[in-house]
C-alpha cells in the first residue's frame, strides 16, 4: 500500500519466564534482531561455528528456512529438539524463542 518497507514479523522471546515481542524483517537475521532488541544472547563468531548463541526455538513451517548443513554439523541431535544457532536464522515468519537466563543450558 504504498509502503517500501519489508513485511515485518513478531517472534516471541521468553527470557526468564517472561514472555517479550519483538519485531523482525522477512529475511532478517535473527541473532542481529535479539542483540538489537538488547536481548541477553551470548555469542563469539556470528558464523555458525563456535555454537555460543544456540538456542532453542519454535519455528512453525516457513518461518525460516530449515538448519542449514553447518547447524546441523554443530548441533547433532540438538537439531531434532528444536535448538537453532541464532546467527543461522533468517526470519521469513513469526516464530519463538527461548533464552535460557539461569546458566544452565
Amino acid at each position: 500500500m504504498g509502503s517500501n518497507r519489508p513485511e515485518q514479523f513478531a517472534a516471541t522471546v521468553w527470557e526468564g519466564g517472561k514472555e517479550r515481542s519483538i519485531s523482525l524483517a522477512r529475511g532478517e537475521n535473527l541473532l542481529m534482531a535479539l542483540v538489537r532488541a538488547q536481548l541477553p544472547i551470548n555469542f563469539f563468531c556470528t558464523t555458525g561455528k563456535c555454537r555460543t548463541c544456540m538456542v532453542r526455538m519454535n519455528i512453525p513451517a516457513g518461518s525460516a528456512p530449515p538448519p542449514s548443513e553447518t547447524e546441523q554439523y554443530r548441533l547433532g541431535e540438538a537439531v531434532q529438539q528444536g535448538y537453532r544457532l541464532a546467527c543461522q536464522v533468517y526470519v521469513t515468519g513469526p516464530l519463538t524463542v527461548f533464552l535460557d537466563t539461569s546458566g544452565s543450558a
